[in-house]
């Protein structure tokens, strides 16, 4: 038995043995590290043992499928090979052997390393290939150094980038590159004719194993995947073998035209059915414009469905898709905009339907439109509307106040001074109205106010004076006069009650709040400078008379 079929049946024989060894102990660390070579992690052990152990046979199968192949002795050659060809093969073979060799060196010496290994190799690949032009060396050339280039940018950076969900540019046109080249690669080999339709198969394989590795991560979980990975990856040290075994000299090519690359029926059949597989069956379609799916990321949740006449009109059913709030179960688009077309025929009808009017409006607004014509509306009228409402029911409250003020009088018109006004207070919500030092901060006062809440009809606390009108269906009339000196003693007949108390002014302005809607403006009630005043609060049933005076000193 040659040594390449003695070393594949040897190591396939310890893998079995160590994925047996590992359902009696009850482990797949054994199976592990004979077949992936190095220590397994954490998620080994919490992922289910006989779907790890099926994937770590396979790839033990694998495995002995690439020593038998990486072993072969080249093919005997009928002259000597050139001097490129001779180290084009001993690159080839040391990339080999570097890729089989675990390394548990800095990350920086190991791309240091393959570098100076690939690099040459892909440079003599490009010389000893025959059968392509210039230009088609060159642009190999090109997209082969594209990945090499930016994978020695990344070591040497120490990989700064931020953990983000954005690839970086150069990683992907360093990929793409690397497609590319290896397309590149196979048309070469195959417009040389040294090289064989199984290594053509092979290499084309190694470009498409990262979509067979998306496909079994679909399909599996835990750590299968990684000896899946692991087994895609064997292609390429495989291809890389073959071609360095094939590098025959110009005279052992076959004279004849080589055949063109067929891929096996098998092989076909295989695809379409894994193809099949990751789209899914038509009874689950994919979705496209709902919340749950992944095209829809700019989709989102809304309490309110969009005005129809905010969203054009080919954008409206994708509106109401991203509207509906769905259930648990997967539901199509198509389902759903059947749904709404049906409940839009039902609503013509007259009949109940669960949808609310402003979410059927984008699908049909000439139905929702005859019975809701403001669902119709744009967000700029319906607030245009908004703004109107308000400055009528503004205008209508500064008539009322108007028409309030107009029928209050002055209770004291024997008192008179100049400065002095009389105005209607409704109290809307048992809400005070207040006097205050116009250029002071009277939030410590206020507090201190409510805080020490109290049944009195007059409340000071510093600067500020609140005064608590009793919660009535009907305006109160307010009458403020600013006087230069105390006026004559209480007078309390004809006043449920007055009640007086000290208020400070430190900048010399007391001013009264606006009152309601009135249009009164109330005159400045320190008349004496800055200083401590005297505040008398005379009040009866819809009539209130405040008399402001400095206090003696």
């Amino acid at each position: 038995m040659r040594l390449h079929r003695l070393a594949a049946a040897a190591y396939f024989a310890i893998a079995l043995g160590s994925v047996v060894l590992g359902l009696v102990a009850g482990s797949a660390t054994p199976a592990w590290l004979v077949t992936m070579w190095y220590p397994p992690g954490e998620a080994v052990g919490g992922s289910p043992l006989l779907p790890v152990l099926g994937g770590l046979l396979l790839l033990g199968l694998v495995n002995a499928w690439m020593f038998w192949q990486v072993l072969r002795r080249p093919a005997p050659a009928g002259v000597p090979m050139g001097r490129a060809a001779r180290w084009l093969r001993v690159l080839l073979y040391a990339n080999v052997v570097w890729l089989l060799i675990p390394s548990y060196l800095p990350d920086l010496v190991e791309t240091a390393i393959g570098l100076a290994l690939w690099m040459p190799a892909l440079v003599l690949l490009t010389v000893v290939v025959t059968g392509s032009g210039r230009f088609f060396r060159l642009a190999l050339l090109l997209f082969g150094l594209a990945e090499p280039v930016s994978a020695g940018v990344d070591a040497l950076a120490g990989d700064p980038r931020p953990l983000t969900l954005m690839i970086p540019v150069h990683v992907v046109v360093a990929g793409v590159a690397a497609l590319v080249m290896m397309v590149m690669v196979l048309l070469a080999q195959r417009r040389d004719g040294r090289w064989s339709r199984g290594t053509l198969l092979v290499g084309a394989g190694t470009f498409a194993s990262p979509f067979l590795v998306e496909l079994v991560d679909a399909l599996t979980r835990g750590s299968t995947i990684e000896s899946i990975a692991e087994a895609m990856d064997v292609l390429y040290v495989v291809w890389l073998a073959r071609t360095a075994r094939e590098l025959n000299p110009e005279l052992n090519r076959e004279p004849r035209r080589p055949a063109p690359l067929r891929l096996p029926t098998a092989v076909t059949a295989v695809a379409a059915v894994a193809l099949l597989m990751v789209v899914g069956p038509e009874y689950a379609p994919r979705l496209t414009y709902t919340w749950r799916s992944e095209g829809g990321m700019d989709c989102w949740l809304r309490s309110t469905p969009p005005r129809v006449a905010d969203v054009p009109v080919h954008e409206r059913d994708r509106a109401y898709l991203c509207s509906v709030r769905k259930s648990g179960r997967e539901v199509s688009d198509q389902e759903l905009i059947g749904k709404g077309k049906a409940a839009c025929a039902r609503f013509a009808g007259g009949e109940p339907v669960r949808a609310r009017p402003a979410l059927l409006a984008l699908l049909c607004p000439e139905v929702i439109g005859r019975r809701h014509p403001e669902l119709l509306l744009s967000s700029a009228q319906v607030e245009r509307q908004r703004v109107e409402e308000r400055s009528r029911r503004r205008e209508q409250l500064r008539r009322e106040a108007r028409a309030e003020d107009a029928r209050c009088r002055d209770p004291w018109p024997a008192l008179r001074t100049r400065f002095q006004a009389t105005a209607s207070y409704y109290d809307w919500d048992g809400q005070p109205y207040g006097i205050y030092d116009a250029e002071a901060d009277t939030s410590g006062d206020a507090e201190t106010i409510w805080d020490a809440y109290s049944t009195e009809t007059l409340a000071v606390s510093g600067q500020l004076a609140l005064v608590f009108t009793p919660a009535q269906d009907w305006a109160t009339c307010v009458t403020a006069k600013a006087l230069r000196s105390a006026p004559p003693p209480l007078r309390r007949r004809g006043w449920d009650k007055v009640v007086e108390a000290d208020i400070v002014s430190g900048s010399g302005r007391l001013v009264m709040q606006t009152l309601s809607a009135s249009r009164v403006r109330f005159p400045d009630l320190a008349r004496g400078g800055p200083g401590r005043y005297r505040l008398r609060l005379y009040t009866r049933e819809g009539v209130d008379l405040i008399l402001v005076y400095p206090a003696r000193r």
